[in-house]
């Protein structure tokens, strides 16, 4: 198959194994293995790790079909969806095991084990399916996890962009009182219903921003210590 041509199959793929790259190629594993070295080299071919390669430069492409299952969530899916500005660095993804940081071309690939893999789904990026956290999910995700920065997941919730009921439902789901508190709070502060958690608290006061001071104005209905004002953020 003539290097053109090969390049072009390859690009159907958003990530192949080297025995992937033997059968497109329709020759010997040593003929192979030559092949895949010299267009390495050339640079139209990337190596992502061991055994798996692509020919793609952006990363969102293959990223969430590295590890199986996993999925594009907390600040990457947020700026997926435009709930923010803000371009995080990494890519970030959920997986149920704990998996090496991978950097590809300056861009590190990140997986955060988590127990709670559900609330995902199939979107079309480019000309490829990837998985990635439904809008409502990757807030979930990102208070879960202290990989997210509070003022991007305040700023999510403001956008209303989503289906309120369902982010209710999923905090539930978790069964994490913290993470309960603290969503019930910002919802309440943007006009959004969070009847759904009453009943669903202790009397353990908490704080709002967990990377924020360790002082600030108790919240008697949320057992929340105030230590950012949500109205500053922008």
């Amino acid at each position: 198959m003539k290097k053109i041509a090969l390049i072009k199959s390859l690009e159907e793929y958003p990530l192949f194994t080297f025995n992937e790259f033997v059968r497109i190629t329709g020759k010997s594993s040593e003929y192979a293995r030559t092949c895949l070295y010299r267009l390495k080299k050339e640079g139209l071919i990337f190596r992502i790790e061991k055994g798996k390669y692509t020919v793609h430069d952006d990363p969102l492409i293959f990223s969430s079909n590295i590890a199986v299952p996993s999925y594009i969530s907390f600040w990457t899916a947020i700026r997926f969806y435009s709930f923010t500005e803000q371009l995080p660095k990494d890519i970030m993804l959920a997986s149920p095991k704990p998996k090496e940081t991978i950097t590809f071309r300056g861009t590190k690939i990140r997986f955060f084990k988590t127990k709670h893999v559900w609330g995902y789904k199939k979107e079309r990026y480019g000309n490829f399916d990837i998985f990635v956290a439904e809008k409502e999910k990757c807030i979930i995700d990102s208070l879960l996890l202290k990989n997210t920065p509070f003022d991007e997941i305040a700023k999510s919730v403001r956008t209303k962009e989503f289906d309120g009921k369902k982010l209710a439902e999923y905090a539930l789901k978790t069964k994490n009182k913290s993470l309960i508190k603290r969503l019930g709070y910002i919802m309440e502060r943007f006009g959004l219903n969070a009847e759904a958690f009453a009943g669903h608290l202790d009397n353990n006061c908490i704080l709002l921003d967990r990377s924020g001071a360790k002082k600030g104005t108790k919240n008697k209905k949320w057992k929340i210590i105030e230590n950012r004002r949500l109205h500053d953020i922008y």
